[in-house]
C-alpha cells in the first residue's frame, strides 16, 4: 500500500507506537513517520507507507507549526512538565507587553542547543537515553529559522506574568527547531525560570491537523473497508516541488530511470516553491507521482535524471 496518512497523535505514546499501530491497521510493513512527537506531546504525526517512505526527505522541507504552553516560575530536567524541577524563580511580576515583545528575539535564524532529551546522536548513542542515566553531554548549537511566534487567546494570559503563570503561543518554524527550548529561552530572556508545559503539533510535511485521522478512526475505516479515504496519494507530500507532466512514453523511460531532456517551459511551478529547487516531481499520465528528479541544463532545454523513482 502506498500512500501516507496523517495521524493525531494521543499523549502518551511514542511516535514508534504510531508507526507500529499503522502497519498493524493497514498491512503495510514498510512504513515510517516525517518527524518525531514526544510522547507526551500530541498532535500531527505523518506517516508515509510503501514507495512514499523514500519522499520523507522532501517533505521535511515544509514549515513546522506547533501550539504550546509556558509556565513561567520552573524550570524542569526535560524542559517540559515530564521532568524533575531543577529551578524556581518567585517574586517576579513581568508585564505581558515585555514578555510579548520578548518573542521577537527568538524570530529568524537562531541558534539553539539540542536537548539532552533529544534524539541526536552521540558517539553512537542517542542523547536521551544518556540523559536516562543522568549523564549530561555537552551540545553543540544548531541553526534553525523560526519564522513566527504568536501569543494565543492573549484574553487568557495574565496581566502581569508571575510565578506559576502560563500562557499558549502558536510557533511556525523549520525542521530541528526544539519547541520545548525556545520555551525555555524565553522565559531564560526574561530572567526567570520556565518550561513547555503543552505541545501540538498542528502542521508539518505539508498537512495540517484538520486532514489527520485518530488510530482509532483508521482502524475503523480499515473495518469497514474504507481506508483509501484516510490514505492521501504520494504525489500530495510533494506538491510543494515544480512538477512536469510526462508523456506515455517519458513515464516508460523514468519507470527506468532513464534521463531525458524537455524543454524548460513545461515544468509547472509549485506557488511555494522557490526558485532554486534542484528537484521535481514527475508526473505520469494518470496523475499518479512516478519519480523525484534532479534537474539539470541539456541541450538546449533541461536534463530530467529521475533519482527516487515510485
Amino acid at each position: 500500500m502506498d500512500g501516507i496518512v496523517a495521524i493525531h497523535k494521543p499523549a502518551g505514546i511514542t511516535s514508534h507506537d504510531v508507526v507500529m499501530r499503522v502497519r498493524s491497521i493497514t498491512g503495510e510493513r514498510s512504513s515510517g513517520h516525517t518527524g518525531t512527537l514526544d510522547p507526551d506531546a500530541t498532535g500531527l504525526l505523518v506517516v508515509c507507507m510503501g514507495a512514499a517512505t523514500r519522499l520523507t526527505r522532501f517533505m521535511e522541507e515544509f514549515p513546522k507549526r506547533y501550539e504550546a504552553e509556558i509556565a513561567f516560575g520552573l524550570s524542569t530536567m526535560t524542559g517540559d512538565a515530564s521532568g524533575e524541577v531543577v529551578a524556581r524563580s518567585e517574586g517576579f511580576s513581568i508585564p505581558l507587553s515585555e514578555a510579548f515583545a520578548a518573542f521577537g528575539k527568538f524570530v529568524g535564524d537562531i541558534q539553539q542547543v539540542p536537548p539532552m532529551v533529544s534524539a541526536i546522536h552521540h558517539r553512537g548513542r542517542r542523547l536521551y537515553e544518556l540523559a536516562r542515566q543522568g549523564i549530561t553531554v555537552e551540545r553543540k548549537p544548531r541553526a534553525v529559522v523560526v519564522y513566527s511566534i504568536e501569543p494565543l487567546s492573549v484574553s487568557s494570559w495574565p496581566s502581569h506574568l508571575e510565578h506559576g503563570s502560563r500562557g499558549r503561543i502558536r510557533v511556525e518554524c523549520s525542521r530541528g527547531t526544539y519547541i520545548r527550548t525556545l520555551c525555555e529561552d524565553i522565559c531564560r530572556s526574561l530572567g526567570v525560570a520556565g518550561h513547555m508545559s503543552a505541545l501540538v503539533r498542528t502542521a508539518t510535511s505539508g498537512f495540517t491537523l484538520e486532514q489527520a485521522v485518530t488510530l482509532d478512526e483508521l482502524e475503523r475505516m480499515a473495518s469497514f473497508g474504507s481506508l483509501a479515504q484516510a490514505i492521501k496519494p504520494s504525489l500530495e507530500g510533494v506538491r510543494h516541488l515544480p512538477a512536469l507532466d510526462l508523456t506515455e512514453l517519458e513515464a516508460g523511460w523514468v519507470s527506468h530511470g532513464t534521463a531525458f531532456e524537455c524543454n524548460g517551459g513545461r515544468v509547472r511551478s509549485a506557488a511555494s516553491a522557490a526558485t532554486d529547487i534542484p528537484y521535481i516531481a514527475l508526473v505520469r499520465p494518470d496523475g499518479s507521482l512516478a519519480a523525484i528528479a534532479r534537474v539539470g541544463r541539456g541541450d538546449p532545454g533541461l536534463l530530467i535524471q529521475p533519482k527516487v523513482v515510485l
